[in-house]
């Protein structure tokens, strides 16, 4: 049993350190955006796109901030609840992550065969 509890601490030990380091990526690209959108703000015909912007900012710095603050037991009780409350999310998700995986396999392969063609 101390196996299990120490493979559990260790998996949320990771999915803390990811999430920390996924959240600090996040609030660049909110700062980044936070930018543009006061560029687009100045200049007059952006100012419907940069209302577009900070509403986009607002939501990456709330995500960004949910995802350097939780902790991975937080992170995985939060992901169980919105599997059970809105499965679709977790199916949609998982079919778009499949359909990019096989693409990038696919592009991945035709690159590998045209190497092996052009050294041939």
């Amino acid at each position: 049993m101390n196996d299990a509890r120490g493979v559990k601490g260790l998996v949320l030990g990771q999915i803390d350190q990811g999430s920390t380091a996924a959240g600090e990526r996040v609030l660049a690209s909110a700062a980044s955006l936070k930018r543009i959108a006061v560029e687009l703000r100045n200049d007059d015909v952006g100012r419907g796109a940069a209302s577009l912007a900070e509403s986009g900012v607002d939501r990456l710095e709330s995500f960004g901030t949910y995802l350097t603050g939780a902790d991975g037991e937080r992170i995985v009780v939060d992901a169980e609840r919105l599997a059970r409350e809105k499965p679709w999310i977790v199916a949609t998700s998982g079919l778009v992550l499949g359909i990019a995986g096989a693409r990038m396999l696919k592009a991945s392969a035709a690159r590998r065969a045209s190497d092996v063609g052009e050294n041939s």
